[in-house]
């Protein structure tokens, strides 16, 4: 059995450094559950593994869920449940980076420390070593909203916090097209 030794850290928190322990035949899916646990991170977040490529850049996805259809030719996403960890790291290319907050493209850099072969099946995955303290989950960082690309949508128009705001305005009913109802009753009428 092989056991990687990985360590995380955050490019945010310079005293954070977690090292984990997984069997190189475990899923990316239990090392992310690992994370989120040891963390306290809300699971239901959309996460992502990234490979790292030898020129720094993200490579090959292997996304929480599988995203393609059966028409999409997108072989560079894998699902979590499916990828073992011994297909996207390795001592060629021992980095990953670790997406836990999308919208703000946050993340975690994961390092493969060391391989060891092991002749006893030990309890992987499991957590050596946990300093410091983790960033949040998910920013949102309010004051510098300008700089966010929300396609044309005008923020000062009126809202539902607007006592004038009117939720049915946002709606064309002007259309004489088809039948009209009054009640229930009317449209069993028509059937």
């Amino acid at each position: 059995m092989n056991i990687y030794k990985l360590k995380i850290t955050s490019p945010e928190k310079d005293d954070f450094l977690m090292e984990i322990e997984i069997d190189s035949e475990s899923t990316y899916l239990e090392l992310h559950n690992t994370i989120q646990q040891a963390l306290v991170y809300d699971n239901t977040q959309m996460a992502s593994f990234f490979q790292i490529d030898t020129m720094g850049e993200r490579s090959k996805e292997i996304a929480l869920f599988e995203m393609s259809s059966e028409e999409d030719d997108n072989v560079n996403i894998v699902a979590m449940d499916v990828a073992m960890m011994r297909e996207f790291i390795s001592k060629k290319t021992p980095q990953l980076i670790y997406v836990f907050d999308f919208f703000s493209d946050r993340y975690f850099n994961i390092e493969l420390t060391a391989v060891e072969r092991r002749r006893v099946a030990v309890e992987t995955p499991k957590i050596c070593d946990f300093k410091g303290e983790a960033p949040e989950q998910i920013v949102m960082d309010l004051d510098n909203m300008d700089d966010l690309d929300l396609n044309g949508i005008d923020l000062k128009s009126p809202s539902k916090k607007d006592p004038d705001f009117d939720f049915m305005d946002e709606f064309d009913d002007d259309s004489d097209e088809g039948p009209k109802f009054e009640s229930l009753d009317d449209y069993e009428d028509i059937l």
